[in-house]
C-alpha cells in the first residue's frame, strides 16, 4: 500500500472515530430527574429514599424524619408530596426538603443546621405508609391527605374524634385511646378525608370541599413509648411479641442530638 493511501485510511479512521464520539456525547445525557409513580395506592416511597439517599448524598444511617405530607385527587393520583428531615454530609448536620408535584419529578433542597433532633429515620416510617389500605379509606370520594408529624410530651387520643389504629406491615389493628407523656418523640399518622360536594384543601372541617380527620395511626414501635394503649373491648394493647425496636435493614431509631 502506498504512502498516500496509508495517510487516506488514516485520517478516515480519525475521522469516524470523531464522528462518533460526538454522536455519543449527542446522544448521551444527563440522567434525568427523579420522578415518582403518581397514585397513592402502591406508592414506592422505600424507592424515593433510595433516589434521595444517592443524590444528596447524606449519611443513611444519620437520617431523621421531621414531617411528611401527601395531598391527593378524588382519583388517588398524588397532587403534592413533601417531607423534611434532618441528616449529616461530610460531618455537617443539614436539614433538607423534598418536595414532588403533579408531573412526579423530585426536587430538593436543604440548609446547614447546628444540630438535629431526636427520631425515626425516614425509611423506617415510608415501609410503614406505603402499606397503608388508601383505597379503602378513601371511599366515593377519593381525595385525601396524610400528615405525619413529631410529637414530645403529653398528649392523648381518643377515638370518638377519629379511628385510631395501631399500624404494622400493612396490617391495622383498632385502637379505642392512646396517650403518651414522654419527652421521647414518637410519630401520628394522620388521614385526612375530603368531605362531599367540593375539591378545596381546607382542613380543619367537615364542610363540603373541606378535609375531616378520618383516622389516625400508629407504628408499634411508637406504641412502645405511649404510656397507655386502649383496645375497643377496654382491655390493654398489648403489641405483638418481638415488636421492632430497629427499622428496616437493621437501622437505627432513633437520631442522635450533637
Amino acid at each position: 500500500m502506498s504512502g498516500r493511501n496509508v495517510i487516506a485510511l488514516t485520517f478516515c479512521i480519525a475521522f469516524f472515530a470523531g464522528a462518533l464520539f460526538t454522536a455519543l456525547l449527542i446522544y448521551n445525557p444527563e440522567p434525568p430527574a427523579p420522578s415518582l409513580r403518581q397514585n397513592i395506592c402502591g406508592l414506592p416511597l422505600s424507592e424515593l429514599w433510595a433516589i434521595i439517599e444517592e443524590r444528596t448524598g447524606v449519611e443513611n444511617s444519620t437520617a431523621v424524619l421531621d414531617q411528611f405530607r401527601i395531598v391527593t385527587e378524588g382519583d388517588g393520583a398524588v397532587k403534592q408530596l413533601s417531607f423534611e428531615f434532618y441528616g449529616d454530609d461530610k460531618g455537617l448536620h443539614r436539614w433538607y426538603r423534598v418536595a414532588a408535584g403533579p408531573t412526579g419529578r423530585v426536587t430538593w433542597d436543604s440548609l446547614e443546621v447546628d444540630k438535629a433532633p431526636l427520631g425515626e429515620h425516614p425509611l423506617t416510617l415510608f415501609a410503614e405508609i406505603e402499606q397503608i389500605p388508601y383505597r379503602e379509606l378513601a371511599g366515593e370520594n377519593g381525595g385525601l391527605i396524610v400528615d405525619v408529624g413529631s410529637q414530645w410530651g403529653s398528649l392523648a387520643y381518643d377515638a370518638g374524634y377519629g379511628d385510631l389504629y395501631a399500624l404494622h406491615q400493612g396490617e391495622v389493628i383498632p385502637l379505642k385511646s392512646v396517650a403518651f407523656n414522654t419527652t421521647e418523640p414518637w410519630y401520628d399518622i394522620a388521614v385526612l378525608r375530603r368531605a362531599k360536594g367540593g375539591s378545596a384543601e381546607a382542613s380543619g372541617g367537615s364542610a363540603p370541599g373541606q378535609y375531616a380527620c378520618c383516622c389516625t395511626f400508629f407504628t408499634l414501635r411508637d406504641l412502645v413509648k405511649a404510656e397507655a394503649v386502649d383496645r375497643p373491648d377496654g382491655g390493654l394493647f398489648r403489641p405483638p411479641p418481638g415488636s421492632p425496636r430497629e427499622g428496616p435493614g437493621g437501622l437505627p431509631g432513633q437520631g442522635v442530638v450533637s
